[in-house]
């Protein structure tokens, strides 16, 4: 006994040299847990978007047929256009969710269906994560005023540039555009969000943070379709002018997602979280 009570002040007596304050629990440890089943559930990619109430909301993780499902309350499910074509990824965006995603090029694109309507006065965010090395660029997503083909009115665009930014576009009445200072067509899985808060303007985040905003941009008033991996972009200073093949975008995407609000900061930052990138 006599033995036990010395070690015990030898250890009481340590932590007071070292100045750690003692807890309840006397120990604190790391646990490792590689597959992370106490938080899989909760922080899913899909679970945190969800969770943010969007009106649109596609995973584009279809193993079967050309239907691209909504996974959103409003079920506007989408087509493969061209077919469907998926790759189980080495790399997922989303560590927790390791399956297959859509492979676009210049020929296969997703239409959706069910309109959305944009005005000057109504907020909106648009969501993605993609990966590719191409050096071309292409439209990631966008609103457009025909479900296919090449659109005569478009808005809230977002697309990679021919240099491998990223640039996120509105047209009132005029475009503005606002450009990444870096390049993302570097082939690993980056997230994006294109912001209109109609109290300020626009911001593009990439990653989780902002990168680069526009007060007093807004976009035009009009209804049209979601638009996924290619649309128009003639008119656009970092568009493809009439050029509707380098227009779609080549590589993957995942998780599209539409929210009739602005998303805020501190929600983009914890979906670009939940992939564990």
């Amino acid at each position: 006994m006599r033995k036990l009570v010395l070690v015990v002040a030898v250890v009481v007596a340590a932590i007071a040299y070292l100045g750690v304050e003692p807890t309840s629990g006397a120990f604190n440890a790391k646990v490792t847990n590689s597959n992370n089943t106490v938080t899989s559930l909760a922080h899913t990619c899909t679970a945190v978007a969800l969770a943010d109430n969007p009106t649109r909301f596609y995973e584009l993780n279809e193993t079967t047929g050309t239907v691209a499902y909504d996974g959103s309350p409003t079920a506007a499910n989408g087509t493969y256009q061209g077919g469907r074509q998926v790759q189980d990824a080495v790399e997922y965006p989303c560590l927790r969710e390791t399956q297959p995603y859509a492979v676009l090029d210049n020929t296969h694109y997703v239409s959706t269906t069910g309109t959305i309507t944009l005005s000057a006065s109504t907020s909106s965010s648009h969501e993605a994560w993609f990966r590719t090395h191409d050096d071309l660029g292409g439209v990631i997503s966008g609103i457009g005023d025909l479900a296919t083909g090449a659109s005569t009115k478009k808005d809230n665009m977002i697309l990679l540039t021919s240099n491998g930014t990223i640039a996120f576009v509105t047209n009132n009445p005029s475009p503005y555009e606002i450009v990444t200072p870096f390049a993302y067509n570097d082939g690993a899985w980056h997230h994006v969000v294109g912001v209109h808060d109609a109290t300020y303007g626009i911001r593009l985040y990439l990653d989780g943070q902002l990168i680069v905003q526009l007060a007093g941009a807004h976009p035009q008033s009009m209804t049209g379709y979601m638009r996924i991996g290619y649309d128009n972009t003639s008119g656009y200073a970092n568009g493809f002018g009439s050029n509707q093949t380098t227009a779609h975008f080549r590589g993957n995407l995942a998780f599209m997602a539409y929210y009739p609000y602005a998303l805020s900061a501190a929600r983009i930052s914890a979906h670009y979280a939940a992939g564990g990138q």
